[in-house]
């Protein structure tokens, strides 16, 4: 009885310490500063300095360095650490570490970044041109035969190269595999940098240590409640990590199955910590929500065994612990962490449980995975480990739905690896349609209606034999924002096939568009290709244009007109409510120009206003790229070429076309 209450304490002094201490203060994250110019401490020998490439293709973002470490632990001005998503500066990860560990005439050893015990022998190099394998590789080499920086080092005799693969598609960009081929080298005896002497190891084992601090944003302090002292970690080993959560089994049924619970999959996500409520006052901070209640951290980042060789060397144990008991000794790092055959943390479900709650309780946690032992890892024999890194995120639900989104990025990972990068077997997902969208006019030349174009290069049946078919959607700007997207057709193989082809060719298929169509409203379009695939089920692209419609372009200037006349402020197309996206307020058009028509504003004291020419739009979108408008309308945002509001009152306007001569008119500006 007394034992149970000593260890009841000790739990709770724990799990109170987890909560009131600040995240990485007793970490071993102490030798940061000391890892520059590692060349100049080496006269011969075969040692580069510290390097580092980044992975910036994909919604992945990270970094690759030459001396064991994944991501960037740095405390300021932090480089992307698998940011998810991409640009966005939210960090997933604090560090990656590879340990290996052995024994050498008995005796434990374990090699480790956070003792500085890799040294790199080449730098980062990425291929982003000729790589056969992935839009983005990169390769390095670091070894642990000689650690100038390290201290009391006892060198393995390994050497490792790093290889990393990364794409840019949307299938793929959620991940990055990693490659790591261990060599027995032997060690260095006479110490000129070079190993010259064979040795081997015994009872050898590779391990990967994931540091989430799940996640950071940059305006988050480095040590905060919201990032690395509320994670939680597991390993797929059963899915008893579904019964800790309500409605998390109910919501994965199907999908999470047994035959998915083969621990090679560890992974960690940012959990509730109950002593800060979220930013929207919620007592629960799962996933933090922001003060508009959105998921700033909804994501699951995930470390997946892959590929093994030799194909005996496979996962053995799955471990956490937690910044306030890392492992300070070697002895340590290999008794606690690498040697113990279990993958479970706590019990049953691999997450660490409270003891009187029964429930997940968060910390600065570490996720560690261990594969071996091999008996022997003879001198000059090699391991090759394949795993990938990623994250899974449902940014609406988070929780279960992000684990599931995690484990579906790592198949296709696995995918990869199977089919060896072959790209020749990644005929998938068919690029998006080439598409435009043209007015539809009657015989008088006004519009009825948008011709939605689009080509069927899509259909290649050799180089895209899972192609699937279209679907087309719509949507209309309103006063202030873009309605919901809308379908409009659909075309598939086995249903609705094929499209209408276009009058103009047989290379284009044509939809025509008459619902809701007004000149001068903004109308946004979207073509999805759809390929269906045995792997990947349905896959998506998409393209994507906007128009806003005019009349046909004219060849004289009897029908031109300003439209409204008067302009009334309160006119339905107006945005009254500018914004970053949408910036105008006022459009006023003058419309059945010529295309070359240029249109001239002055008061009745004919003091110049304004120019405006066929073409012209006072819409803008992102980045200020005008909207696509008709070459028959020219549009006026009521702004001055002084920069100011144009009063109310009465205008003069005067159109001049090289092509059709010269007209004057008049219009009126009511507030």
């Amino acid at each position: 009885m007394k034992k149970k209450n000593i260890l009841l304490i000790f739990l709770v002094a724990g799990f109170l310490l987890a909560f009131f201490m600040p995240g990485h203060a007793a970490d071993t994250k102490k030798n940061q500063q000391k890892i520059n110019k590692i060349a100049d401490l080496q006269e011969d020998g075969p040692i580069v300095e510290n390097d580092f490439k980044w992975h910036k293709i994909g919604r992945l973002w990270t970094r690759v360095t030459n001396f064991g470490k994944a991501g960037d632990d740095a405390y300021q001005n932090r480089s992307p650490s698998c940011d998810y998503p991409g640009g966005s500066g939210n960090s997933y990860l604090y560090r990656g570490s590879l340990w290996i560990g052995a024994k050498v005439d008995g005796v434990v050893h374990v090699t480790m970044p956070e003792d500085l015990e890799w040294t790199p022998i080449e730098y980062v190099h990425i291929d982003s041109l000729n790589s056969q394998k992935a839009d983005q590789e990169t390769w390095t080499k670091y070894y642990d035969v000689k650690s100038p920086l390290a201290t009391g080092h006892f060198p393995l005799g390994i050497e490792v190269t790093e290889r990393t693969y990364a794409w840019g598609d949307a299938l793929r960009g959620d991940f990055i595999i990693y490659e790591f081929t261990i060599k027995n080298v032997g060690i260095d005896t006479d110490n000129d940098g070079y190993p010259d002497t064979p040795r081997d190891l015994e009872e050898f084992y590779f391990t990967y240590r994931l540091d989430g601090d799940i996640s950071k944003k940059p305006e988050w302090p480095t040590e905060s409640v919201f990032t690395n002292q509320d994670d939680h970690a597991g390993v797929n080993s059963s899915w008893g990590i579904l019964d800790l959560f309500p409605g998390w089994r109910e919501a994965a049924a199907g999908f999470l199955t047994d035959d998915k619970a083969d621990s090679t999959l560890m992974f960690m996500w940012d959990g509730d910590n109950p002593t800060v409520p979220a930013d929207n006052g919620e007592e629960d901070d799962t996933g933090n929500p922001a003060v508009d209640g959105k998921l700033q951290s909804p994501g699951f980042l995930g470390f997946k065994i892959l590929k093994t060789y030799p194909p005996e060397f496979k996962p053995s144990s799955f471990h956490t612990n937690h910044i306030y008991n890392d492992p300070n000794t070697d002895l340590e790092a290999y008794e606690r962490m690498m040697k113990p055959k279990t993958f479970e943390a706590d019990g049953p479900s691999g997450v660490l449980v409270h003891p009187q709650t029964g429930k997940p309780f968060p910390n600065d946690y570490r996720a560690i995975i261990t594969l071996g032992p091999l008996d022997t890892l003879a001198y000059g024999d090699s391991v090759v480990v394949t795993a990938a890194m990623g994250v899974g995120s449902d940014p609406d639900s988070g929780g279960v739905y992000s684990l599931m989104k995690l484990v579906r990025i790592m198949e296709i990972a696995q995918y990869m690896v199977d089919i060896d990068y072959d790209p020749n077997r990644i005929k998938v997902a068919p690029p998006p349609a080439n598409f435009e969208v043209k007015e539809k006019y009657d015989e008088a030349g006004r519009t009825i209606g948008l011709r939605i174009l689009w080509d069927k290069a899509s259909e290649d049946s050799i180089n895209y034999p899972d192609f699937y078919g279209y679907q087309i959607y719509k949507r209309i700007k309103g006063q202030r924002e873009f309605e919901e997207w809308t379908q409009i057709a659909e075309y598939l193989k086995d249903g609705n096939w094929p499209p209408p082809t276009s009058p103009d060719s047989d290379d284009f298929y044509e939809l025509v568009d008459t619902d809701r169509i007004i000149n001068g409203f903004e109308y946004e379009y979207r073509i999805q290709t759809l390929s269906n695939n045995p792997i990947f089920g349905v896959i998506t692209k998409e393209a994507s244009t906007k128009i806003v419609p005019g009349n046909k372009v004219a060849d004289d200037l009897s029908r031109v007109k300003v439209v409204p006349n008067p302009y009334i402020g309160s006119a339905i197309w107006n945005n009254p409510q500018p914004s970053e996206d949408f910036p105008w307020e006022h459009r006023l058009q003058f419309i059945n120009l010529p295309a070359d028509a240029t249109v001239k504003i002055y008061t009745l004291d004919l003091d110049f206003v304004a120019e405006v020419k066929a073409g012209q739009t006072a819409q803008k979108i992102e980045g200020g790229i005008p909207v696509s408008g008709a070459q028959s309308v020219a549009e006026w945002d009521l702004v001055t070429r002084n920069f100011q509001e144009a009063a109310p009152g009465v205008y003069i306007y005067v159109v001049e076309s090289p092509s059709a001569g010269k007209k004057t008119g008049k219009f009126v500006i009511i507030r």
